[in-house]
């Protein structure tokens, strides 16, 4: 079908405009599956611009953006530290919006045999359970408050957090000042008892963690769009936590200053059309509201 003259125009024109565009993002490693389709069907849909993605956990990417790394969009697990760009500056007033619920989930090896949910941990066979490390990971910090949720860790009260921290929330926990494992702030005995031994081994990002549980521990807190692929999907098996558990993960995205270029607001409008969000939710996410 021959388009009408002006719009043919338009299009030559903003083909020529975005031709070698390209748009940074950083990412949380909970949406290397889903974000890397997105990104293939934008791209798809927009010929002339090239979407790079950096993952890693939100709170190592928070700490590299304030130093200068370069990217255009950042997707972080949680709100907080989109909100932390915004007040430093660093951020497009007006651009930080959820755009996912993370969910979390206990993954199992199939070969120990064991029924999925909490209880599993529990037994002799789990001497080691992967995480994501709460000092900058959320999803970290949302295993550790699922596991506290259901009395499987109890804050120290003789411990750094709780001498100098009593009570506090979820979300007042000073979690980037908890640099000496889960063990110097929570008594683990409920997860040691009966054990040889029990410890925490931790990953850099969630997706980390979640190899390492597939590789080493057979056992680990990780996001459900991970354990809905590839090899963990074929490994093992996963119980998702109830909502409200655990620390909440509203995962949010915001523009960075001065980055609000066309090709960037093209791609922000692509993961929030109706085609952005169906595929986030075929990949495991819950949606804001759901």
């Amino acid at each position: 079908m021959r388009l009408p003259g002006w719009i043919a125009f338009w299009a030559a024109i903003l083909g020529l405009a975005w031709a070698g565009a390209e748009v940074r993002v950083a990412a949380a490693s909970d949406l290397q599956y889903a974000l890397g389709e997105m990104v293939r069907a934008f791209e798809a849909k927009n010929p002339g611009v090239k979407v790079v993605v950096v993952y890693g956990s939100s709170g190592r990417l928070y700490a590299q953006l304030t130093q200068g790394l370069e990217a255009d969009l950042f997707f972080s697990a949680d709100g907080l530290y989109p909100r932390l760009l915004e007040a430093r500056g660093l951020a497009e007033p007006g651009t930080r919006r959820a755009y996912a619920q993370g969910r979390v989930v206990l993954w199992l090896d199939r070969r120990l045999g064991l029924k999925p949910g909490l209880e599993a941990l529990k037994d002799p066979r789990i001497t080691r359970l992967a995480i994501a490390n709460p000092v900058h990971a959320p999803y970290g910090r949302a295993a550790i408050t699922l596991l506290e949720r259901y009395g499987l860790l109890r804050r120290r009260p003789d411990g750094p957090l709780g001498r100098s921290f009593p009570s506090l929330s979820w979300e007042e926990i000073p979690w980037e000042r908890l640099t000496q494992g889960v063990e110097a702030y929570w008594d683990t005995e409920p997860l040691r008892r009966g054990k040889p031994q029990f410890g925490f081994v931790y990953g850099e990002n969630i997706a980390h963690a979640a190899q390492m549980a597939l590789n080493a521990t057979g056992a680990g807190l990780l996001a459900l769009p991970l354990v809905l692929q590839g090899s963990l999907a074929e490994a093992g098996h996963h119980w998702l936590a109830p909502p409200g558990s655990h620390l909440p993960l509203e995962q949010t995205y915001v523009i960075l200053r001065g980055r609000a270029r066309p090709e960037v607001l093209a791609f922000q409008r692509w993961v929030e059309s109706p085609e952005g969000r169906t595929l986030l939710r075929r990949y495991g996410f819950a949606l804001p509201g759901e």
